[in-house]
């Protein structure tokens, strides 16, 4: 009798979670898993998951046009029924997502293992909501324990910016016409998805022209929209980046308003400035943990900018922060695994 190959179906939702589970797809396909990779229409996310995930099978599930009718019907509602039809023709051992209660859903209703790895335990009630469906749902060491909810010794960027999985690439600023840490990394976030809603938008380009003109910017910006709100010496970057977390560790600062590229920015040892509004358990740990990670939010981050531009570049402290993350933390890739062998069919 031939055999057959365990079945598994990860949803992303978000470009972040992209990342987090590219190396998680490529490892369980190595050992022999079918791997559906699932996605929410919305921006650049499609155009990046045909890009990262080639050579996997990837199917659009609903999408999201950034109005809170849309996230809660096409992005919510109506993926649940899409997932359902879907894990009902495809028998999956097991479905894997970061915050997705749609999928959970899915899954409850069709009797299909599911378990989820998040790090917002912010969001209170979609959690409660998760932790209900799921089989279990995991986040850092920033929530106490239970039957519903476990932990990972880590934060969930480090399943792909641990040096054990990312190397970075010197050569990728010679695009721009830059040299490593000459400039500075500046990320924009748009207010217009569910967790930048209560946030004030174009939060550094409110401040932006007095950030010191002499050295190089480069943008990376979500509303391309917006471009005229920045200075026109900062050089725009065209989505999907190649290497963004390569320009990112070579920059001399990463000053970001979404929550995500900043703790990634930390967690390459670079300085990295928060200017976003949201108070996250997640960034304080952190910190704690050694990071280089800081929040100053909106126009309060701009002198904390101005004295880290400032600073000599200190190469070896950024190996070092790198270093000691790694010897204490998680490794993220493996943790997943484990779990997703003990909860399957």
């Amino acid at each position: 009798m031939p055999k057959i190959n365990p079945k598994i179906l990860i949803d992303i939702k978000h470009p972040a979670q992209l990342n987090l589970f590219k190396h998680l797809a490529e490892s369980l396909k190595n050992k022999g898993w079918e791997v559906t990779v699932c996605y929410l229409q919305r921006g650049k996310l499609p155009q990046i998951i045909t890009r990262e995930y080639a050579g996997f099978h990837t199917l659009p599930v609903g999408s999201s046009k950034g109005t809170k009718w849309s996230i809660l019907w096409q992005g919510n509602v109506q993926r649940v029924s899409s997932f359902l039809k879907l894990i009902r023709r495809n028998h999956y051992d097991i479905c894997v997502a970061a915050s997705s209660a749609p999928l959970a859903l899915a899954c409850r209703l069709s009797g299909t293992p599911v378990i989820q790895f998040y790090d917002d335990p912010e969001r209170q009630r979609i959690n409660a909501i998760n932790a209900r469906l799921s089989d279990r749902i995991f986040f850092p060491p920033i929530v106490e324990e239970s039957e519903k909810v476990g932990i990972f010794n880590c934060l969930k960027e480090w399943s792909y910016l641990s040096p054990a999985r990312f190397t970075p690439d010197p050569g990728v600023t010679e695009a721009y016409g830059l040299a490593p840490y000459s400039y500075v990394f500046v990320r924009e976030v748009s207010n217009q998805s569910f967790n930048y809603y209560d946030q004030k938008a174009d939060i550094v380009g409110s401040f932006a022209a007095n950030i010191p003109s002499d050295v190089p910017v480069l943008l990376s910006l979500e509303d391309k929209a917006k471009a005229h709100l920045y200075p026109e010496h900062w050089v725009q970057l065209l989505e999907p980046v190649g290497d963004i977390h390569s320009l990112m560790f070579h920059a001399r600062l990463v000053l970001s308003s979404g929550d995500s590229m900043a703790r990634e920015g930390a967690m390459l040892g670079t300085p990295s400035i928060y200017c976003g509004v949201r108070e996250m358990r997640a960034n304080a740990y952190l910190m704690q943990e050694g990071g280089l990670l800081s929040q100053h939010p909106e126009e309060a981050a701009l002198e904390p900018v101005r004295q880290a531009i400032a600073r000599p570049v200190d190469k070896q402290k950024q190996q070092q922060v790198r270093q000691d993350l790694l010897a204490k933390w998680d490794d993220m890739i493996a943790f997943m695994e484990e779990k997703i062998n003990h909860y399957k069919k």
